[in-house]
């Protein structure tokens, strides 16, 4: 029996994002032969459940030719425990206003912060 405000987590396999269950690198930056840097060939990754869509990257797992640093790579992240509103510095892009290429700060490329509750608002 699951104990109140114990989440139970589980690690579930997802088609790798970055290189869309291929395992080569989708950009060939090595050469065409190269493995994926993300699920190493396999075409497949571990994500933990449950989970979400990374912002930050739009669930691609690349940031241009880069691995996203958010998710790194494999497109979802983790998903909030409880309630959540969409963070107010990114307007829930993930993206840091200045340098879109870069994470916002404030939730850490997620797109989303944990809802301060109606106390918080109320001041």
């Amino acid at each position: 029996m699951q104990e109140p405000g114990i989440r139970t987590t589980m690690t579930i396999d997802m088609t790798c994002s970055f290189c869309s269950g291929r395992g080569k690198d989708p950009f060939q930056i090595m050469s065409s032969l190269s493995t994926c840097c993300v699920c190493g060939g396999r075409g497949v990754v571990q994500v933990t459940s449950p989970h979400a869509r990374c912002a930050h990257c739009r669930g691609t797992g690349a940031i241009g030719t880069l691995t996203c640093t958010v998710c790194t790579g494999k497109g979802f992240v983790p998903a909030p425990e409880g309630p959540s509103v969409p963070c107010p510095d990114c307007r829930g892009t993930g993206d840091d206003g200045s340098a879109p290429s870069m994470a916002c700060l404030r939730c850490r490329g997620r797109g989303c912060i944990p809802d301060p509750g109606p106390s918080a608002k109320e001041r």
